[in-house]
């Protein structure tokens, strides 16, 4: 797992690891001259192989058990701690060498490296485990963060395609009773069930769309229902101006209009009225809801009922749980959804965080919308 930081993490911990050694020193006994250098040697060495770690790590070993990474780890710890003392021994040597410090004897070198490798590579050993430690819960944690992601992902593209199949069944039924009687109602309506689809497809990895565009396909939506309600079946949108390129969950609104045609219009001999409002308030909230006409046996017990008890469905279940997942780091605002029935009237209220689509990406959706409406009128 990578991290555009993670550098800056790694450099400022070998600098911190740097100053407490450093700082040790001096307040314990004093700095010498050439000390600073050889901290440098230490520290730098650690640090340079603590990369080198890295590197194996990421392309042998990151993809094995986790006991065999806590191993390789371990391992490297060690390594890299004797290579860091063997560094700071040859840089005294050097010194040496030059007459930058005093002249070691040849019978002293081997006492010398002795007594400098082994304080070194203890000290030198805790740095890397615990740069190790460090490092491998990064990791981890970055790779439970990942899977959350994938499956939060997963979760919502599921959601995304749940299209209810008894609405296809039946459109394709009423197409396939009226291509005799009335070939170009039945051709339009091909033209619009295959732009729904094409919806759903195109824009399978969109988790959030322009809701102008999503207002188009709703619209066809509504056509396609209208072919089975006739008359029974009335819909009406009035959009805030400005609120067409606000940003809403993709499907939103076929869901909310789904779930009212089948527990509102469907149940009533006479039919009645859905109607859809949307308004932004503050450039902050973005609110739609959309009314619709129950059965009069719901309302005669209205009186009695607690809406906060109400069951609303699973189409807005599932609205519901895609809220959940696409607003859960949204600090703003959080996103809810209320449905209630009062005086013989369902209501679904959604406010969501206003969200602007871009020039470029609400021309793109835009065209995309005209192409759809040109197809469903051919």
């Amino acid at each position: 797992m990578q991290s555009k930081y993670l550098h800056y993490y790694q450099f400022f911990a070998w600098i911190s690891v740097y100053t407490v050694i450093v700082g040790t020193i001096y307040f314990w006994r004093g700095l010498g001259q050439h000390e600073i250098y050889f901290a440098t040697s230490l520290i730098g060495s650690a640090a340079l192989y603590s990369y080198f770690i890295r590197y194996v790590f990421t392309r042998f070993i990151a993809n094995h058990s986790i006991f065999l990474q806590i191993s390789y780890f371990l391992a490297q710890s060690f390594i890299g701690a004797g290579f860091a003392s063997l560094m700071l021994a040859a840089t005294i040597l050097l010194f040496s060498f030059f007459g930058l410090i005093p002249v070691i004897p040849n019978d002293s070198i081997s006492f010398m490296v002795n007594s400098i490798f082994w304080g070194n590579w203890f000290n030198m050993l805790s740095a890397l485990v615990f740069w190790s430690s460090a490092y491998l819960l990064f990791i981890k944690v970055r790779q439970l963060y990942a899977t959350r992601e994938a499956l939060a992902s997963s979760r919502l593209d599921a959601l995304s395609q749940q299209l209810n199949p008894h609405f296809l069944f039946n459109t394709l039924n009423n197409i396939r009773a009226s291509i005799l009687e009335e070939p170009q109602k039945a051709r339009d309506a091909l033209a619009q069930l295959a732009d729904m689809l094409r919806y759903t497809l195109e824009h399978h990895k969109d988790s959030k769309i322009a809701l102008g565009k999503e207002l188009v396909v709703v619209e066809e939506f509504i056509a396609l229902c209208k072919i089975q309600y006739e008359d029974r079946l009335n819909f009406q949108a009035n959009i805030q101006a400005g609120s067409e390129d606000a940003l809403i969950p993709r499907m939103l609104l076929q869901l909310c209009a789904e779930n009212a045609i089948k527990h509102g219009i469907s149940q009533l001999k006479q039919g009645g009225l859905v109607s859809l409002n949307v308004w932004k308030e503050n450039q902050k909230s973005l609110h739609i809801e959309m009314t619709n006409p129950v059965d009069s046996y719901i309302n005669e017990r209205n009186d009695t009922i607690d809406n906060s008890k109400l069951n609303p469905g699973i189409g807005l279940k599932n609205i519901k749980q895609r809220l959940a997942i696409l607003y859960s780091k949204s600090k703003e605002l959080t996103p809810s959804l209320q449905f209630s029935i009062n005086d013989k009237i369902a209501k679904v209220v959604v406010v969501l965080p206003y969200e602007h689509c871009s020039s470029e990406l609400l021309s793109s959706k835009k065209r995309s919308g005209e192409n759809m409406q040109k197809t469903a009128l051919r």
